[in-house]
């Protein structure tokens, strides 16, 4: 599919719709990514919650901060996946990873490459499934009718990511990526 084609994101926007609706939301509710993870009997965890797991290793893996992994998916043979996160990143940045992480899941991306080789956890795409993963993971975050319902609201940018549960940085993504505007000084 062609990250940028219309047809390709005007898909995303409205997936990310869908998925509230069959969750009871609006397009304009926030969708925590823990809330659409466990729709989909996809369970997350963080290293210390795995069993039988080594504290040590369990240090190296938290410890690495914001210059280590995010998350990654473990494939589980006949069953759901996994989705293994760093619980060491802020919460604004632990929703865009599991939503990027459950993009790819909803896309159905394969990866190219799975390392986990402890203490590294890594997974590499295709580039444009990243770009893929990217854009749907950002619409699941925010999306354009809820962008559209706070800039209705003059809601300032801080106060659309705390109601979206996302950074600042993506409230941007999201203006930039549909073209949105907010008046002068939000």
């Amino acid at each position: 599919m062609n990250t940028t084609g219309v047809e390709f994101r005007q898909w995303c926007e409205n997936e990310a719709v869908h998925w509230r609706r069959k969750l009871g939301l609006y397009a304009y509710d926030p969708l925590p990514a823990d809330r659409l993870a466990a729709h989909l009997h996809i369970p997350l965890l963080a290293p210390d919650a795995i069993p039988d797991f080594d504290a040590t290793m369990i240090m190296a893996l938290v410890t690495t901060g914001d210059s280590g992994w995010s998350a990654v998916t473990i494939p589980v043979p006949e069953h759901s996946p996994i989705i293994i996160y760093n619980p060491s990143h802020t919460a604004v940045r632990h929703e865009a990873n599991l939503m990027h992480e459950l993009a790819h899941l909803l896309l159905g991306h394969r990866p190219i490459l799975i390392q986990t080789d402890l203490p590294i956890l890594r997974q590499s795409y295709h580039p444009e499934d990243e770009e893929q993963a990217t854009y749907l993971g950002g619409c699941l975050q925010i999306t354009r009718p809820g962008l559209d319902w706070a800039i209705g609201k003059e809601m300032p940018r801080e106060e659309i990511a705390r109601h979206f549960g996302a950074s600042a940085e993506m409230v941007q993504y999201r203006l930039n990526m549909t073209g949105r505007h907010q008046a002068p000084g939000l």
